[in-house]
């Protein structure tokens, strides 16, 4: 069943969150993740949710999701993406 990590992403400094990017995007692949999307302008349909930036990254199921955010090797970089953004995250999965 796949899983889709939703995240409404607020950056605050886009130069210093590149350097997050750079080394993330390495290990969500390693870690058989994808992202799908990244939207800065998403089409708000209904309600009042705005996010910034859209992104939703794509993993075989849950339990892959959850592991690659519990990594080892993903925790420094959870202090670097919070220095320079603010996000919400969610994980849902298919049926």
């Amino acid at each position: 069943m796949t899983a889709y990590v939703v995240i409404d992403l607020n950056v605050a400094d886009p130069a210093g969150f590149q350097q997050y990017v750079d080394e993330v995007m390495p290990l969500l692949e390693k870690a058989g993740g994808r992202n799908v999307l990244t939207d800065a302008d998403a089409l708000v349909l209904e309600g009042d949710w705005t996010p910034p930036t859209l992104v939703i990254h794509e993993f075989a199921d849950r339990a892959a999701a959850q592991a690659f955010w519990d990594s080892p090797e993903y925790q420094p970089l959870k202090d670097l993406r919070r220095k320079y953004s603010t996000v919400k995250v969610v994980v849902g999965q298919t049926a």
